[in-house]
């Protein structure tokens, strides 16, 4: 978290996925199974730009559970796109369960995610501890003080 003036903020980043012509049902909708895609595409993105991390290989699903607010369509007056952004709901020592909202370009939100991301050694094969300079880049995009020990 981020002191401002005496007030605690988080930091939160927003990405704009682009939504194509394969995303969408036979009635003009973003079929369910793709809200997946676009999540996790905004969070590579995240990862890479906010925390650091490198490859997509750096870590692992574990969890993820969609809460589906309003319909999405393509538009014709709008831009074909969404935007996601990112705060952490909670600091582990090997994971990271972050808070993801998309929302359509006029600032409606379509979604939510909880999503638990697990750290990955990718020689080892098995999960590992977040590294210090890890934690520190995480800390700012915490939405309270939920770190674990």
């Amino acid at each position: 978290m981020c002191q401002k003036g005496g007030i605690a903020t988080v930091a939160s980043e927003s990405f704009r996925v682009p939504l194509r012509w394969r995303d969408l049902d036979n009635q003009g909708h973003v079929y369910h199974a793709e809200y997946l895609t676009l999540f996790d595409q905004a969070r590579t993105a995240w990862l890479h730009s906010s925390l650091g991390v490198r490859n997509p290989d750096e870590y692992v699903i574990a969890r993820i559970e969609i809460d589906y607010l309003d319909e999405l369509v393509v538009e014709i007056a709008g831009p074909p796109a969404v935007d996601v952004s990112f705060t952490i709901e909670k600091l582990g020592n090997k994971s990271v369960t972050t808070r993801e909202t998309m929302t359509r370009p006029d600032g409606t939100q379509v979604a939510t995610a909880s999503t638990v991301l697990l750290m990955w050694d990718r020689d080892t094969r098995r999960t590992r501890r977040l590294s210090t300079e890890e934690r520190s880049l995480i800390i700012p995009y915490l939405s309270s003080v939920r770190s674990e020990p």
